[in-house]
């Protein structure tokens, strides 16, 4: 006989209703799931899916077949929209070098403030996040691929500094639309235990952006036109596709398990289940203030944050500067420093896959995090010591490591914390601290400190060194708190659905991932 699994347990949110009063009538809500908010996607559908459907029962075989399904349909067009916002973002640097600088004066300061701008606007254009619980999230997630494709194009037709500046702060706003709420989408399919390498995935898409954006400059920048400069063929070549996306988007990316039309019914039956199977608050549903409090009051939420800068100094200033480096060099041609770009991007991708991969199967994040900022420090002291061409082009495949890092740190803010609450207001810390980084990563490689950019190199190894410390530290007092709370407590716990003991979110069977 087939093995079967069900994921109904004594904390049901269907028995949380007849303790905290009567269960909200399954008739008000809108059945219609073409009709249904977003908003109800995330935190109402845990108050009424069991009531409306018993928990279902399902095989291994089942389980795995939903979960490829949904990689299938979903984590592609994720991470390619996500590698099209970072080489959108980020193409101003391939542009530089192909006649941008010829055609506009950006000289002095004026190169590192349109990349400043661009991060300034992103970080207080953070809030749009709300507009997840607003809309329905392909509506959301289409609109803001559509407008960012729009103004990536339009950055063509500037014809002064200015104009670049306003193309550079809307998109910036755009963006931020999107890339953030992506880990909250996904939750809305996956289980907890599933999503951590989803995440990770999602955002290995930044160095597959920057490998295929400087191979894509390569090949444009050799076209001749007397008409039509390069740099304004490739934000045309690279902005275009993005609109066109952004169509294919808003016909495919489902709202939840229930909208998706790749399921049958069965299996948006058992999707729903296991994007259920998390750790979290059983008792309360929505914002709950006093556990968000306990996140700005909890000490774990900060050192996180300071990593993240740490990985933004270099994470912000490594796509606009570093074909400029290589072609600064002296060994290698405008065209070929963009082809050059490509390799240590491409290094890049596939080891934030497989570390993300491998962090889930063996349930720790912070030593990775710790190992790839030591890597890309080393990467960084070389090229700050040394003016050889060859072993300066192989220290900046150590360099960009540094996105390692970056991919690993959201996924293990998110694993530190029991009630969605608490995590949300975590990632909040985290994410504005951290994104204050390329604030100072985009003034680090000033024109005059060419060719060899000590100082930047300098500042960035510092950052990555601050990385390699700070998350090894936080990993070693995790370890000792996980013990501390085992002797205590015991280490008997459910693993899946965690009691909280207090309104602040505190609870004796979590266990932090080291």
């Amino acid at each position: 006989m087939e093995k079967k699994t069900s994921l109904e347990s004594p904390t049901r949110a269907s028995d949380l209703h007849s303790n905290n009063g009567p269960s909200p009538d399954p008739k008000s809500r809108v059945s219609d799931s073409d009709e249904k908010p977003a908003a109800f996607l995330a935190e109402d559908i845990e108050k009424t899916e069991h009531e409306i459907h018993p928990p279902t029962e399902y095989s291994e075989e089942e389980y795995k077949r939903v979960i490829r399904k949904l990689d299938w349909n979903i984590l592609p067009m994720v991470i390619v929209l996500y590698s099209l916002s970072v080489l959108d973002r980020s193409n101003l640097g391939n542009a530089r070098i192909a006649g941008l600088e010829d055609d506009i004066n950006i000289s002095g300061d004026r190169y590192s403030w349109l990349g400043t701008v661009f991060y300034i606007a992103y970080i207080l254009s953070q809030w749009t996040q709300i507009g997840w619980k607003i809309f329905k999230p392909h509506n959301w997630i289409a609109s803001a691929v559509f407008i960012w494709g729009l103004i990536s194009t339009l950055q063509a037709t500037a014809t002064g500094w200015g104009a670049l500046m306003v193309c550079r702060t809307g998109l910036a706003i755009v963006e931020a639309m999107y890339g953030p709420g992506i880990p909250i989408y996904l939750s809305y399919f996956y289980p907890r235990e599933r999503l951590g390498f989803r995440v990770g995935f999602f955002l290995s898409g930044s160095a597959l952006a920057n490998a295929y954006g400087g191979a894509l400059a390569y090949g444009i920048t050799q076209a001749k036109s007397s008409v039509v400069a390069p740099w304004q063929i490739l934000f045309i070549v690279e902005g275009v596709p993005t609109c066109i996306l952004a169509i294919v988007a808003w016909f495919t990316m489902p709202d939840s398990p229930a909208t998706a039309r790749f399921l049958n019914q069965r299996e948006k039956d058992i999707a729903t289940e296991l994007s259920l199977r998390q750790p979290g608050d059983r008792d309360h549903a929505g914002l709950q203030p006093k556990q968000l409090l306990g996140a700005l009051m909890d000490w774990k939420c900060y050192p996180p944050g300071i990593v993240y800068f740490g990985c933004n100094v270099c994470f912000g200033s490594l796509p606009l500067f570093l074909p400029t480096i290589i072609s600064e060099l002296g060994a290698f041609s405008t065209i070929q420093s963009q082809g050059l770009t490509a390799p240590p991007y491409l290094l890049c991708f596939f080891t934030i896959v497989f570390i993300s991969w491998i962090s889930d199967k063996v349930g720790v994040r912070g030593p990775f995090i710790s190992a790839f900022g030591l890597i890309a420090a080393i990467g960084y002291i070389i090229q700050a010591t040394t003016t050889g061409v060859g072993v300066r082009y192989f220290a900046m495949f150590l360099s960009v490591m540094i996105f390692v890092s970056v991919a690993c740190v959201l996924i293990w803010v998110s694993n530190m914390h029991a009630t969605d609450t608490k995590r949300a207001g975590a990632l909040a810390i985290c994410a504005t601290m951290g994104q204050c980084g390329p604030v100072l990563g985009t003034n680090i490689f000033p024109k005059s400190e060419g060719p060899y950019y000590r100082k930047g190199m300098w500042v960035s190894a510092g950052a990555c060194l601050i990385v390699f410390v700070v998350s090894a530290a936080q990993s070693a007092m995790l370890w000792r708190e996980n013990r501390a709370r085992d002797r205590k407590w015991g280490k008997g716990r459910d693993e899946m659905h965690t009691r909280v003991t207090d309104s602040y979110g505190r609870d004796e069977y979590f266990r932090y991932v080291i």
